[in-house]
């Protein structure tokens, strides 16, 4: 929720990113809603898990087509590694160009209030603002859909608990019965309230041992959570080892938010930086990386290491699929809508999916597989347009008379 880089040609690229991250995302819940289930897989190395990922069984060759096809999608649930990445580059180039400029940092006394005030605004308004819209879009689930009619608040607590979820109260169970992306937001929320502290670290004692912090810390917790807690914060890809408590919590993902941070400060100190991992042979490295890291999901033992490399691999490849992007005027533009509404997309989509187009394909005989296809380009233009319209809301809302500004997740 920090202002867009996009005013800064060299850094346009970031928006492609997260244009296509926040792609990824929805169509990722998309086939959760679908096939019901999450595709999380079992640390039983790859052979077990080929089967988890082969959605289609017709066994010809089009379902092999289809099935590598779906497979960008059913590992959608990584592309939140790079919203926490662009957050940090974008909070740590933002804030080492007004220090350039002369202004006040976010970890000086005399301007921490103001940012904390700055960033709780550009969180909390389009989060309500989208949760209004959510409570409308499932009235009207009801109006059309009598069949699937549900009232998803019961009680004046659970009314108390969609007001302050998730920065007060996390209540999975509720949360999934309303919106369960909302983790999300907690997530954000700590990361942004540690952000200064952060801060001071990596001009204190350099971006190499910042860096190194955050992975032996994110490492450490990974590990210990994987082979000895009982719970699993939200967000991470292993399940806790006797149950499956989810939390949202920042530390396991505290390396992917330094990482940007780390890309923030570099970029600011040379404007090369995100070039060097632009390229023909950087492209194929970056897939490597990515698919290395998906291939650690598959053993208990990769599952400390998978998110960060991941990150990694994943940012560097939709990258350099986001600078092609950029040469085809139509594409751009698209992936700079997609950027600019893309905390609200993410947002609203799961009202979008759940309240209209899922109970639409249901009850008027489209749960097939030409439904199914014919459901993703719907759920996309639904989900930009109901987006675009959400952040046009949150911008005006938050200016309150000021100059536009833009609300899109950083």
């Amino acid at each position: 929720m920090s202002e867009s880089p996009s005013t800064n040609n060299r850094l346009d690229v970031l928006d492609y990113v997260r244009g296509l991250a926040i792609i990824h995302i929805f169509l990722y819940h998309y086939y959760i809603e679908w096939f019901q289930g999450s595709f999380l897989i079992v640390p039983d190395g790859v052979a077990a898990n080929i089967p988890r990922l082969s959605i289609f069984h017709g066994g010809g060759v089009l379902d092999i087509f289809k099935n590598l096809f779906s497979f960008l999608w059913v590992y959608g649930f990584t592309s939140v590694n790079l919203f926490l990445l662009l957050s940090g580059f974008v909070l740590t180039y933002s804030a080492l160009k007004s220090k350039s400029e002369g202004k006040e940092q976010p970890d000086t006394r005399s301007s921490l209030l103001a940012y904390y005030i700055k960033k709780l605004k550009r969180l909390l308004v389009p989060f309500y603002i989208t949760l209004l819209l959510g409570v409308a879009i499932l009235f009207l689930r009801n109006l059309l859909y009598p069949s699937f009619s549900a009232m998803p608040i019961y009680t004046v607590w659970d009314l108390m608990k969609t007001l302050f979820v998730p920065f007060l109260v996390y209540d999975l169970p509720f949360l999934q019965k309303f919106n369960g992306d909302l983790w999300f937001i907690t997530l954000l929320l700590q990361l942004y309230i540690i952000f200064p502290v952060l801060y001071y670290a990596l001009k204190k004692y350099g971006v190499w041992k910042f860096i190194a912090a955050c992975f032996v810390l994110t490492v450490f917790y990974r590990y210990i959570a994987t082979y000895y807690l009982d719970t699993a914060p939200m967000g991470v890809i292993f399940p806790a080892t006797n149950s499956y408590k989810l939390f949202s919590f920042f530390l396991p993902r505290l390396f992917e938010f330094g990482l940007g941070m780390s890309l923030g400060y570099w970029q600011f100190k040379d404007s090369k930086t995100l070039e060097t991992l632009r390229g023909g042979w950087q492209f194929l490295a970056a897939v490597a990386i990515m698919l290395f890291g998906f291939s650690l999901n598959m053993y208990r033992g990769g599952w400390p290491l998978s998110d960060a490399v991941i990150s990694i691999g994943l940012f560097a490849t939709l990258l350099n699929i986001g600078a092609y992007f950029a040469r085809i005027r139509i594409l751009k533009t698209l992936m700079l809508k997609l950027s600019e509404s893309s905390y609200e997309i993410y947002l609203l989509h799961h009202y979008l999916l759940n309240y209209l187009l899922m109970p639409f394909l249901v009850l008027f005989g489209f749960k097939n597989e030409l439904g199914f296809w014919i459901g993703i380009p719907v759920f996309f233009v639904l989900s930009t347009v109901v987006g675009m319209g959400g952040q046009r809301l949150s911008a005006l809302a938050y200016s309150l008379g000021s100059k536009k500004t833009t609300v899109a997740p950083r």
